[in-house]
């Protein structure tokens, strides 16, 4: 039975950096088929998360944006929206990112991982080292996958 964070962890984790434009990181998010990633500074240190639900509560009134939102779509977008995602798509993502995130150990249980998911609303949790450096990543799929093994 697994017990710690380390056993069920991505250990290959895709980041972005603090002054990646959304642009960017939404390319990143499509390629990688992620809704999130931690923010790292230059010293691969974990300064924040973003999500893709962060970089949507940046245009105002969001919800006008659906899943099948086209690029068909977007060409026919009316000026005002047209010049919302433009603006939003420049912005960085420290402007935009959760700083200073709830992070776990290695050796973290995952009961305690998933009560750290559960109080603080977050999917997922940057697994780091003693000294901070980002060895992982624990996601929501992952605690109910090894929940699945039990």
């Amino acid at each position: 039975m697994k017990e710690k964070v380390e056993e069920i962890m991505t250990g290959s984790v895709i980041t972005v950096k603090e002054n990646d434009s959304l642009l960017h990181v939404a390319a990143v998010f499509k390629a990688h088929k992620i809704a999130g990633a931690p923010v790292v500074n230059e010293r691969e240190e974990v300064v924040g998360v973003i999500s893709e639900f962060d970089m949507l509560t940046q245009l105002d009134n969001f919800r006008w944006l659906t899943p099948v939102f086209t690029a068909l779509d977007v060409l026919h977008l009316r000026d005002d929206k047209r010049r919302e995602v433009e603006h939003v798509s420049e912005m960085n993502v420290k402007e935009v990112m959760t700083r200073n995130p709830k992070t776990v150990l290695p050796d973290t249980l995952i009961d305690d991982a998933a009560q750290i998911m559960h109080s603080t609303g977050f999917n997922r949790l940057p697994v780091v080292d003693e000294a901070g450096k980002l060895v992982g990543i624990v996601a929501r799929a992952d605690i109910i996958a090894s929940l699945y093994e039990r």
